[in-house]
This record gives structure tokens, C-alpha cells and sequence, in this order.
């Protein structure tokens, strides 16, 4: 008796249910602000893409410091996050963008490291660039760029 091998050498296609995007390789991101800072932020970033190049210019500006900087959480075995103060959710905007992957990596790798979230961190970084209240020399390197 002989047997026979029978192979099907039709490919199998899959279909995916994921929606495509024109930026496939950035993800939605979304960000919790407080209100005073989600308006601070309105005024100062606009134009295309505002939330990436918002968080590029904070990594930028702050990102040396943070890799020397005391842990903002001295209690690394647990994780700090944004507390809601006493007015609730409408006190908080969320903030959806997509920022570049390098970005938004270096971000957890720093939240990380601090032993804070990404939200927490963000708004940190935001909160020290409005109390710095820094120069416009950020926005100048941009547009000479």
C-alpha cells in the first residue's frame, strides 16, 4: 500500500479587523490634563500635530535633566499617579495624539525610571515649562530648522 502526501499550497490570507490608518505606526495616545493646563497648552502649541511636537520640545528641553534628577517617586516599588482633585471630571480635559513612536518611548522609559506614569510625568513636564515660563527660543529653533 501506498501512501500519498498531499499538500494545499494555496496561501491563506488573513484579514484583519484593525482600522487603517494613514499613520499606521503612531497610535492614538490620550493624555488626562488639568483644565489651567490643557487651555495653557492651546495657546502655546497649534498648527499640525500639536500634541507631538508639544511632547518633543518638552523631552527636549527637560529630557537631560530627567535622566539625573532624583526619582519624583522615592517609592519606586509602586506606582505615582495624577490624583483627581476635589472638582471631579470636569476639571480634566483628555488630550489625544499621536506622537512618534522615539517620543513616546523615551517618555515611558523616563516615567519608568521615575516610577511615575506617563500622565503624571507630562503633566509635570508641562507644569515646569509654564512655571519656568521659558523664552521663545524653543519656537525659534523650530522655524529655523
Amino acid at each position: 500500500m501506498k501512501l500519498k502526501l498531499i499538500l494545499n499550497h494555496k496561501l491563506i490570507k488573513s484579514k484583519s479587523w484593525k482600522a487603517k490608518s494613514p499613520r499606521e505606526s503612531m497610535p492614538v495616545c490620550t493624555l488626562i490634563l488639568p483644565n489651567k493646563l490643557y487651555k495653557n497648552y492651546l495657546k502655546n502649541w497649534n498648527g499640525s500635530r500639536p500634541g507631538a511636537t508639544c511632547l518633543k520640545d518638552l523631552l527636549e528641553l527637560y529630557g537631560p535633566d530627567l535622566q539625573f534628577q532624583e526619582k519624583l517617586n522615592p517609592d519606586s516599588a509602586l506606582m505615582m499617579y495624577q490624583k483627581k482633585e476635589e472638582g471631579s471630571q470636569k476639571d480634566w480635559n483628555r488630550l489625544n495624539f499621536r506622537p512618534d513612536l522615539e517620543d513616546w518611548n523615551l517618555l515611558g522609559n523616563y516615567a519608568r525610571k521615575h516610577g511615575v506614569s506617563k500622565c503624571y510625568l507630562f503633566t509635570f513636564l508641562l507644569n515646569r515649562y509654564f512655571s519656568d515660563s521659558p523664552s521663545s527660543e524653543i519656537f525659534k529653533k523650530k522655524k529655523a530648522a
